[in-house]
């Protein structure tokens, strides 16, 4: 079945799945619905639901390229063996570090097998960040929208074959490239929306539709009344999108009416006391997003810290983690601030010395007069982590997250329950800790300001006059959010808890040049987020046995001082504090910095 599959032949691809993949919503994991046969049937009531496994795939920027030739020139964005004269050429299975070619069928081919074949009965859902579909890099060969909707027609059947017979929800989000031409949506319902509203048809929700013919976006209960993914479509918040408006307020642009409706959807989850992954392609920066846009979307991320979970995109093709402030809204609501950031913060910078300077901006935790450690000078409600995956595509190594995340307490009978339509004990975060309502209107809001642009950086923390993150300025007028604010230290996205994430497994093919046509290459470990002590046998979680370096590998135990590259992060969880813990870590430690830049660039020269 993983043979190559040709363009034309996805249909045939298709044809050949279970007849449950063909059409329908997907079925959230845990409630297996069957057809009702009459009174008296059991059918039609919620099978016995499946078992949670903690653990998720983030896969972003496929890219397939049917038109790939191995051997094919860079030049050519690997479409021709000419011109001769170029030494450098393609291989079967891609080219690393070629910008111009994308990846062949059988990448894309042996990507989904062994993703099939290792991860299928492990995880509980699939987040795919978008650009399925090739680049527009050949002038001699332009795409036409007809391929680009049957490239990604073709991806999603082999992403049903993957993983839709094991009942796992899928939720794919649009990317720059899906479109027609790159970059450029208008407003729903359109041409884009009708045609990815058909293809997706399988894993949009029935209750969304409407909405997704509005504007591509949607959210799906990957577990239904317990967590949600929001596929967002952030190409009507990228600024280069010319067919928008860049979210002008109280206006029918559609970037506003997304940002009106994510607002919604995140208050009715709040009330559902459920938890909420935010995935889509374009990470939100300043130098992606209009700054109307960003400020939008920053908002409400700060606002409903205690609702969402992480927040999760692709398409810069780098490795990196960065953080969203209350400063950084306050500094970027001046004009005079702005002038500045335009003039200085936008500058073309690597993205590694950015990052730096943006983990060295964190105050350190202050010292009592014995060394001890005594307080955390910054409030973490002030700030929500970012998560940028790489990409399959190899512009550096093809690349495939699994995200392992927290179950504990998930009993059978709240399983039972649920899946019966019953009552589910929900965790409950108000009470001592939670930041209450603020005063409506505030200077986040206003203003028409201009961004240069830079599509790799673009985030401002220094503090400006009045420090945002003190609790005595938190109800300044310049420091006001607009709307009430959500947040508790007791929260998964603060404290390890109920539906927390506990880390993550960064799996590359390291040497894809390397190897023929009869030689497939293999997916292996990068990195790990996680401590060594929770690698140690008999567990098979959150990483297979088999999957490990022979270096650690069926260890009787994990000795305490054990070090190893492919863990130099050891964090406990993915929680902000954690996040925030090892920022300072990297600001401090060279070595380790140097390992976190060379994980971004996966060996590569960096940009």
């Amino acid at each position: 079945m993983w043979s190559l599959v040709p363009l034309a032949a996805y249909i045939t691809l298709a044809s050949a799945l279970p007849r449950q993949f063909a059409s329908g919503s997907q079925t959230p994991l845990g409630v297996k619905v069957v057809e009702d046969l009459g009174e008296g049937s059991s059918r039609g009531k919620a099978a016995p639901p499946k078992k949670l496994h903690g653990q998720f795939l983030h896969i972003t920027d496929i890219h397939p390229d049917p038109h790939y030739l191995g051997r094919g020139t860079e030049s050519t964005s690997c479409h021709s063996v000419k011109p001769k004269k170029e030494k450098d050429r393609g291989g079967y299975w891609g080219h690393q570090q070629f910008e111009n070619c994308d990846s062949p069928d059988s990448l894309v081919n042996l990507t989904m097998k062994w993703l099939e074949e290792e991860w299928a009965d492990k995880i509980d859902f699939v987040i795919w960040t978008g650009d399925s579909a090739r680049h527009d890099s050949d002038h001699k060969l332009p795409r036409t929208p007809e391929e680009i909707y049957s490239l990604n027609r073709r991806t999603v059947a082999q992403m049903k074959h993957a993983f839709a017979g094991s009942g796992i929800p899928i939720v794919p989000s649009l990317g720059n490239n899906d479109l027609y031409p790159h970059n450029i949506m208008y407003p729903g319902p359109n041409q884009v929306t009708q045609e990815y509203r058909d293809i997706w048809e399988s894993m949009i929700p029935f209750s969304s539709y409407q909405v997704f013919q509005r504007g591509a976006y949607y959210s799906v209960e990957v577990i239904p009344d317990r967590l949600v993914a929001i596929s967002l479509n952030t190409l009507y918040w990228y600024d280069s999108n010319k067919a928008v408006d860049g979210c002008p307020i109280d206006s029918d642009d559609p970037g506003r009416l997304e940002l009106d409706w994510l607002e919604v959807q995140l208050n009715m989850f709040r009330k559902r006391k459920m938890q909420v992954w935010m995935t889509g392609h374009v990470p939100p920066t300043l130098g992606n997003y209009y700054p109307d846009c960003y400020r939008g979307y920053a908002q409400l991320a700060l606002r409903f810290q205690d609702t969402i979970v992480g927040h999760l995109f692709g398409h810069m093709n780098i490795d990196h983690f960065f953080w969203i402030d209350v400063h950084e809204l306050h500094d970027i609501a001046s004009p005079s601030v702005w002038s500045r950031l335009t003039s200085s913060l936008f500058k073309k910078k690597p993205l590694s010395k950015v990052l730096l300077k943006d983990f060295k901006s964190l105050p350190p935790k202050k010292s009592d007069s014995n060394g001890d450690e005594e307080e955390e000078p910054l409030d973490y409600e002030d700030y929500v982590v970012v998560n940028v995956a790489p990409s399959v595509v190899p512009t550096y190594q093809p690349s495939v997250r699994i995200f392992s995340y927290n179950i504990t307490n998930w009993e059978e009978a709240n399983i039972t329950a649920w899946a019966r339509g019953g009552e589910v004990d929900n965790m409950d975060f108000e009470g001592d800790g939670d930041v209450g309502s603020t005063k409506g209107g505030n200077d986040f809001d206003d203003g028409d300001v201009e961004t240069q642009k830079n599509r790799k950086h673009g985030h401002k923390h220094t503090p400006h006059q009045i420090n945002c993150t003190r609790k005595k300025n938190r109800d300044k007028e310049e420091c006001l959010l607009k709307g009430p604010r959500h947040a508790h230290k007791s929260s998964p996205s603060r404290r390890n808890g109920l539906w927390s994430p506990l880390g993550y497994t960064q799996f590359v093919i390291p040497d894809l040049d390397g190897h023929k046509r009869s030689d497939p290459p293999k997916y292996e470990i990068e990195y790990m987020t996680y401590p060594l002590a929770s690698l140690a046998p008999p567990s098979n979680w959150p990483v297979p046995q088999h999957l490990l370096p022979e270096s650690l590998q069926n260890l009787t135990e994990i000795p305490t001082n054990m070090t190893s590259v492919h863990a130099p992060f050891g964090l406990k969880d993915l929680t902000i504090p954690s996040w925030i813990k090892l920022a300072r870590k990297l600001s401090k430690k060279k070595k380790l910095f140097k390992k976190f830049k060379t994980f971004m660039y996966q060996g590569g020269k960096e940009e």
